[in-house]
């Protein structure tokens, strides 16, 4: 992975990119208020709603960055950016931005991935690892024939991470399709390869996914439709509105070639 401390030099994407965000939602005051202010009210009682303050405060940090870099792509100010959702809660920019960009979002334990794009229809899920017992009961319900089999036949260590490929993978492919869980995750089946070296695939004719790895101890993915994408990665830390310095990463481009509780969660 090739890594540069220089922010991207706009804000705008080719029609061939996607750019995947990654964020900490575990932010210091000052940016909190910045990125609670720029909420609408309902967005604020559906962070009242968490019941423990660690909840509501990455809620509105996940809502708050996704509102932050939207506002730059679009040239607009956060707070006036509208969202729209279709029958199954899947969001989407309002009608005055002409559909200029899609967009997912996904945070899990403290960290966030945003997918930005121009017109594809894009998912993104991100999930962190962490060891339970009955990662085999769900899989037998949720996983295909074809996935159970390869999970089973792993050794015990390699099972969690494994099924969190697999996981993310059929998740932001039903996030991206936008249908929610009217589409059955055990009536498909996905590569489960975790090597980000391997990330892209085609599914279903013409959709691509990719194996994300943007922390340690998390798995996440990204699903696109389409083929011939390059995927661009970048760190959000703490972008000022203003013309502060914009702490920015830059990972390797890549050639188009909440928690997991066991529930599609679109999550903007």
């Amino acid at each position: 992975m090739f890594l540069t401390p220089s922010p991207p030099s706009s804000f705008q994407l080719a029609s061939d990119e996607i750019h995947c965000w990654r964020a900490s939602l575990d932010v210091p005051p000052e940016t909190f208020a910045r990125l609670y202010a720029s909420l609408t009210p309902d967005e604020r009682t559906r962070s009242a709603r968490f019941h423990f303050e660690r909840d509501q405060q990455r809620f509105i940090g996940a809502r708050g960055v996704l509102r932050d870099l939207l506002g730059r792509y679009l040239q607009t100010q956060p707070r006036q950016i509208r969202f729209v959702y279709n029958a199954f809660g899947k969001p989407d920019l309002g009608p005055e931005f002409a559909s200029r960009l899609k967009f997912n979002l996904s945070h899990s334990a403290g960290l966030a991935l945003i997918a930005i794009t121009t017109a594809s229809n894009v998912g993104v899920d991100l999930e962190y690892i962490r060891a339970q017992s009955d990662y085999a009961d769900i899989a037998r319900r949720f996983f295909s024939v074809a996935e159970l089999d390869y999970l089973s036949a792993l050794p015990g260590h390699l099972y969690a991470e494994a099924f969190f490929s697999c996981w993310t993978k059929k998740e932001a492919y039903l996030k991206a399709r936008g249908e929610g869980l009217a589409t059955p995750l055990n009536s498909f089946s996905v590569p489960l390869t975790t090597d980000p070296a391997h990330t892209h695939v085609d599914l279903c004719g013409g959709w691509s996914l990719y194996t994300l790895r943007p922390a340690p101890g998390y798995a996440g993915a990204l699903a696109i439709e389409g083929t011939g994408w390059r995927l661009r990665q970048w760190q959000w830390k703490n972008l000022a509105m203003s013309s502060e310095r914009r702490d920015t990463i830059e990972s390797a481009s890549n050639s188009r070639s909440g928690d997991c509780a066991m529930r599609l969660a679109y999550t903007a």
